[in-house]
């Protein structure tokens, strides 16, 4: 899922009168990172002489200024002053400020380095006030557990914050009738995030489904049919249809690089194309690991493709509507109407199905191809929306529950035990956050728990979060009362 790896400088400072040489403990250091590096996919760019000095600092400085550094990781392998610090600064947009444990306590001291993280901390948030240089701290060896696991967020994050500001979104049809709420200027998310819109009109998406192959199309409806565990389509027309969307969207996704796409399910390609093409969004996130948001929610494709890029699986997350509340247990369904990837699906797998709103009561045929399923319990999900134009996010965590109801047809499932901003949340507190901030009523979804990754990709890019506002009965106006 990862297109652009992350770069990472590292700098070893010491002063002469300590022991890290002696020690060895950036020789240590440099090792322990080229194996994280292997490891977790990043390029790493070691100075392996040490910094000593001033002069040290600019040698150092002007071998990594080339490297188009993401990160630079400052290492006090034992105390050192300002004028080693401030030319480092300089090579790369964030910096990691490194402090390493003295290996005995008692007696003469050998290393001093936390001291120096304090005072570096202090010299990029004092005296380099106007920089605005963002900065994280580090404490203890390469390969210890909490340097590691501190590091690892970092890296996932940062890593996420470099393909969001160069993703390109495909934004087909626009946004859904009525979703006034969707609407988004794509130039304000290219000045808050850096990424780039690609729009298309809905013609030419048909047009590209009406151009596959016909033995092409035939042979994938088969295996995508051979896929569901149920086929209840009442038309084949349709099937054929959906599956030359789908291959329609992979080769817009190739031919334009883009890396997520938004298109409108409805109502425009009813009118053109005579289908409903969940199947093909469900697919698409199943099988080739392309985050595909409905009702053209552009905002929703970004959250969709942070969430792939920050759990670094193949698999898509999906998108969904905070549909119902059940009091009795606390838990809430999340639903839409059959867009979401089959690798969600309880034992019962997928179903390939007519959607079950499109049509209904209108004396219109049924239109297809929808997914039906069951979402499989998962101990951790996390949700997640970047929204307000790309300036505000959402941080959710999340367990999906087996319910003795089965929950409205489509695909769907039971959560519960929320956490917001890494805090348990109720539901009712939940729902009236949402309501009084006026959260845009999508919500991107993956398995697993990368919610301390979302809190630090915010902390980088400079976004506010969605805070909690305590359920009342009184009224609440954001920015006065809650």
């Amino acid at each position: 899922m990862v297109k652009h790896k992350l770069r990472v400088g590292y700098v070893g400072l010491s002063l002469p009168a300590y022991f890290a040489e002696q020690l060895g403990y950036r020789e240590r250091t440099i090792q322990g990172l080229e194996k994280l590096a292997a490891a977790w996919g990043f390029d790493l760019f070691p100075v392996a002489e040490p910094v000593q000095n001033e002069a040290d600092a600019l040698r150092a400085a002007q071998s990594l200024k080339d490297k188009s550094l993401d990160l630079l990781l400052i290492q006090n392998t034992s105390i050192s002053i300002g004028d080693q610090l401030l030319p480092l600064v300089e090579v790369a947009p964030r910096i990691g400020l490194w402090s390493l444990p003295d290996p005995s306590l008692d007696g003469p001291v050998q290393l001093h380095s936390l001291v120096a993280l304090n005072e570096h901390a202090s010299i990029l948030k004092r005296y380099l006030r106007h920089r605005d240089i963002p900065f994280k701290w580090f404490y203890d060896h390469v390969d210890s557990e909490m340097f590691t696991r501190r590091f690892g967020i970092t890296v996932r994050a940062l890593t996420a914050v470099k393909n969001i500001e160069r993703a390109r979104i495909g934004w087909i049809g626009g946004v859904s009738p009525g979703f006034h709420n969707m609407m988004v200027d794509p130039r304000r998310l290219n000045e808050r995030l850096g990424l780039s819109v690609g729009e298309h009109e809905m013609a030419e998406l048909v047009q590209r489904a009406e151009a596959q192959q016909a033995s092409a199309v035939s042979a994938l409806a088969s295996d995508i049919r051979g896929a569901a565990a149920a086929v209840t389509v009442s038309s084949d027309v349709a099937f054929e249809r959906v599956t030359r969307v789908y291959m329609a969207l992979k080769d817009m996704v190739a031919a334009h690089g883009y890396d997520a796409l938004a298109v409108q399910c409805w109502s425009k390609i009813q009118e053109q194309y005579r289908i409903v093409p969940c199947m093909a969004y469900s697919w698409l996130g199943s099988e080739d690991g392309v985050a595909v948001s409905c009702e053209g929610d552009l905002q929703g494709a970004i959250s969709m493709y942070l969430l792939n890029t920050l759990t670094g699986s193949a698999p898509s997350s999906t998108l969904l509507d905070l549909a119902a509340l059940d009091p009795k247990t606390r838990s809430m369904m999340m639903f839409h109407c059959g867009v979401t990837p089959r690798h969600f699906a309880n034992a019962d797998g997928i179903k390939w199905v007519d959607h079950v709103l499109l049509g209904r009561n209108s004396g219109d045929a049924p239109y297809g191809v929808a997914g039906d399923q069951i979402f499989a319990p998962q101990p951790d999900t996390t949700i997640t929306y970047l929204g307000d134009a790309g300036s505000r996010l959402l941080v959710l965590r999340a367990s999906i529950i087996e319910h003795t109801l089965k929950g409205f047809d489509g695909t769907r499932g039971w959560f519960d035990r929320f956490e917001l901003n890494k805090a348990e949340i109720d539901p009712w507190d939940l729902i009236n956050t949402l309501t009084v901030r006026g959260h845009e009523h999508h919500f991107a979804v993956g398995i697993g728990d990368v919610t301390d990754e979302l809190m630090e990709f915010a902390a980088w890019k400079k976004l506010s979060l969605i805070e909690r506002v305590p359920y009342a009965d009184y009224l609440q106006l954001e920015g006065v009362n809650a």
